[in-house]
């Protein structure tokens, strides 16, 4: 009976040390970490710039680049294309107003939100387009074929880099031309040597963007507004038209 006990006892004992040898078996450990693995998550960048458009497709949007954020600074100077889908935030203006991507013109300045992992394939989140309509008001110092210079007192509350300069402003067919408090149309060749005018113009870029130089920036008249001999007007006769926000 004592010799039954013992074989009994014995083999109990080999049996608990067994198992724990069983658990630590890393056979099953590395077979339940193969099969539970999981590829890593494919990062989305978030990216911001700024500038010009130069075409507007069905779906997407084509931008040369004058501004960037920090991190997206080798988009500076170049040329590119976002995909616009129907989640894509489309605005104009200080207001923010809601438009359509057929609303945008080549030339128009607006700011982009886009995400991708490649700088090659974005798309646009946000699409901001400016007002780009800034205003200065002086006295005409000097004209050209289609141009006019104006010796500026006063500017928009963006625009007072160029205050106390003689800054030229471009013409084009689409400027129009207006004579005093009732806004009587008249033509380019009414303009004089000597006359008070406030001018609506657009920039071929964004003032606040750095390197952006006002002094060899092309500006062009929307709107030339003609007052009396050397009276200079203020922002508030044409506040209607001109920007609150330019940048």
């Amino acid at each position: 009976m004592r010799k039954t006990f013992l074989i009994v006892l014995v083999a109990v004992a080999t049996a608990a040390v067994a198992l724990p040898a069983l658990a630590a078996s890393p056979t099953t450990t590395t077979t339940s970490t193969t099969t539970n693995a999981t590829a890593p998550p494919v990062k989305v960048h978030s990216h911001w710039f700024a500038g010009a458009v130069s075409s507007v497709g069905s779906n997407t949007l084509t931008i040369g680049v004058l501004w960037t954020g920090p991190h997206d600074g080798s988009l500076n100077g170049t040329s590119v294309t976002v995909s616009v889908d129907s989640s894509t935030e489309i605005t104009y203006g200080k207001d923010k107003t809601p438009i359509q991507l057929s609303s945008l013109k080549n030339g128009d300045l607006v700011g982009v939100a886009a995400t991708g992992s490649d700088l090659s394939s974005m798309t646009a989140k946000k699409i901001h387009a400016f007002c780009n309509c800034h205003w200065i008001g002086g006295t005409i110092s000097s004209l050209g074929s289609s141009s006019l210079t104006v010796q500026v007192k006063r500017t928009g509350p963006y625009d007072t880099v160029l205050a106390d300069h003689a800054v030229t402003v471009q013409t084009s067919s689409t400027t129009t031309y207006v004579r005093g408090k009732d806004k009587t149309p008249i033509q380019f060749s009414d303009l004089k040597i000597g006359d008070g005018v406030g001018v609506i113009f657009a920039a071929n870029g964004f003032f606040r963007a750095p390197g952006f130089d006002p002094s060899t920036a092309t500006f062009t008249a929307k709107q030339v507004h003609v007052w009396g001999h050397k009276q200079t007007p203020t922002a508030a006769s044409d506040a209607s038209k001109t920007a609150q926000v330019t940048t």
